[in-house]
């Protein structure tokens, strides 16, 4: 499978140095769409007026949602200046099929860890927000934090989804995210929560089903959690 050589940059509306959280996505495109994000989620949309067009409209209220999702599950902790936002694969990939998920080749998910190690070696990053599955899969596998066996076993791709073309991600088995989605692990320095994709929120139907709880959970225990320092 071949990756196009460009490539979405970080974003940090603040100074590096003195961020203290990294949210984590997939990949950089919009799920219909062939832009290709200069930053990761079309983040430096949110510090631009509005636009008035419908296909940049899409890009600013990626921007915009990804910002209140942690705002959110953080209850208001941190300041955007603080947060910064890439993706596990920051080069676009082929479109999945329709209804699912684009797949992120293990080597690109290697490389894309090694960029998410660089980041963290920059700032005080006390806090990781790592979204979906996938990224969630390959983060364990490659050791970023502790794997969940069952979990693994569980997303594991399936062989029709590796063999297709273009590939897609699907799991071995469904539910597998519930096990591990709004838990706090560690990578040995800070927290590292995983949660749905910015897509899924606010939650709603079967996610809120699903997900609801552990969701309630995890707010209140962000709210609580005592930050280095302090």
């Amino acid at each position: 499978m071949q990756i196009s050589s460009a490539h979405t940059q970080p974003f940090c509306a603040g100074d590096m140095q003195n961020a203290r959280v990294l949210v984590i996505g997939h990949d950089p495109r919009l799920q219909s769409s062939d832009a290709i994000a200069e930053h990761a989620f079309f983040a430096d949309y949110f510090f631009q007026p509005a636009p008035e067009q419908a296909s940049e409209r899409a890009k600013y209220a990626l921007a915009e949602s990804v910002y209140g999702y942690v705002n959110h599950l953080t209850s208001g902790r941190y300041e955007t200046g603080e947060l910064v936002l890439t993706n596990l694969c920051n080069a676009p990939l082929p479109h999945a099929p329709r209804f699912k998920t684009a797949l992120i080749p293990e080597a690109a998910a290697q490389a894309g860890l090694e960029a998410i190690q660089a980041i963290l070696g920059q700032g005080r990053i006390e806090l990781v927000f790592a979204m979906s599955q996938q990224v969630n899969y390959w983060l364990q596998k490659l050791g970023f934090y502790p794997p969940v066996v069952e979990f693994l076993e569980m997303a594991d791709p399936r062989p029709e989804g590796l063999q297709h073309d273009p590939p897609y991600y699907e799991p071995r088995q469904n539910r597998a995210f519930q096990l591990i989605c709004g838990q706090r692990y560690s990578d040995g320095v800070r927290a590292v929560i995983p949660i749905l994709h910015v897509k899924n929120w606010p939650l709603t139907g079967r996610f809120a089903a699903a997900y609801g709880q552990a969701y309630r959970n995890l707010i209140y225990d962000l709210k609580y959690m005592r930050r280095p320092g302090e």
